[in-house]
């Protein structure tokens, strides 16, 4: 549960503790059902956490909204169905051999079309199901959605039901120039000391998109980096670390990847006594949203010049733009 990326969205000021009280039912419209066997996918809210007890029945069984401390959890179950298309392309060929050997003719490519639909529809009862599972929470003090991926397609499925079961004002969370302010980074060295730059970052040449640099183990500030930078080189990505308790790495969409926390951090989950599945869900939870809510104040705060009034300057169906 413990989130490994991160994108961040501004939620409109509407999202209160009032609205959560109908959250759960406003979920319940779309909770997950399993694929019909003709059905290439389904989507659905699904409980975030079961309890020990509900092991084995159906997810509904528990709530599908966990909220602890004014952060709420969400939990989308995709099913897809898998069906490679090697296996439709040799279906769909043996079907075209076996009509055009009665018939005595060559089909058409409209025809030949009109087959794949049918023979796709007739494999999907007998394909194998794949599930995943998106993660995000609500966070009602800084009017946040912070979700556990940062990959595109994922966002947008998570999206496309948030934005039905609970607001359509959303506003992902965009930063100005944020690749040519990592490059200043380490041109300058110039950070604040509550974050570290580690050994690790992609340089891109604006200007040629085909050279692009990944360094790995690698001193970002030694002559060999400094001369990329000063030939043009920018940084679409930077490792770093937040007071020696959360390493990311930054990317230049502002989304947070390869997150990993410190093993200080990770035992003071441990530490705490949980009875139950549901329990140290919770302390878990609990410990990973404050850190986030910190981290992500000091990074907001780190690139904007003004946090609080960027964050909450936005335009209808306009991605909220951090200047720094």
């Amino acid at each position: 549960m413990w989130f490994k990326q991160v994108q961040l969205f501004q939620l409109d000021d509407s999202i209160n503790y009032v609205f959560l009280e109908g959250l759960e039912e406003n979920l319940q419209a779309l909770a997950f059902r399993a694929c019909m066997p003709s059905m290439p996918h389904s989507m659905g809210w699904v409980a975030p956490v079961e309890s020990d007890e509900a092991e084995g029945e159906e997810e509904c069984a528990d709530p599908l909204v966990r909220t602890i401390n004014g952060y709420s959890m969400l939990c989308l179950q995709i099913e897809e169905k898998i069906l490679p298309a090697a296996v439709i392309r040799q279906e769909l060929d043996d079907t075209i051999k076996q009509i055009e050997a009665a018939e005595g003719r060559k089909l058409g490519a409209k025809h030949k079309f009109s087959l794949k639909e049918e023979v796709t529809m007739t494999l999907l009862p007998r394909a194998f199901s794949k599930l995943n599972r998106l993660y995000a929470y609500i966070d009602i003090k800084n009017h946040w959605l912070v979700l556990g991926t940062a990959n595109a397609k994922k966002a947008e499925q998570f999206l496309s039901i948030f934005k039905k079961s609970v607001t359509e004002s959303i506003y992902p969370i965009k930063v100005k120039n944020l690749s040519a302010t990592m490059t200043n980074w380490l041109k300058h060295q110039d950070y604040p000391s509550h974050f570290a730059v580690e050994k690790a970052c992609v340089l891109q040449d604006p200007k040629q998109e085909n050279r692009v640099i990944r360094c790995k183990q690698q001193d970002l500030f030694v002559t060999g980096i400094q001369s990329l930078i000063k030939d043009g080189c920018e940084a679409m990505q930077l490792a770093m670390s937040w007071q020696d308790r959360v390493n990311f790495v930054l990317s230049h969409d502002f989304s947070l990847n390869g997150i990993q926390f410190q093993d200080e951090l990770l035992a003071e989950a441990k530490d705490r006594e949980s009875e139950s599945r549901r329990q140290q869900f919770d302390v878990d939870f609990l410990i990973m949203t404050e850190t986030f809510t910190a981290l992500l104040k000091d990074l907001t705060s780190l690139l904007v010049k003004s946090a609080d009034t960027k964050l909450v300057q936005r335009e209808e169906s306009i991605p909220v733009e951090l200047d720094i």
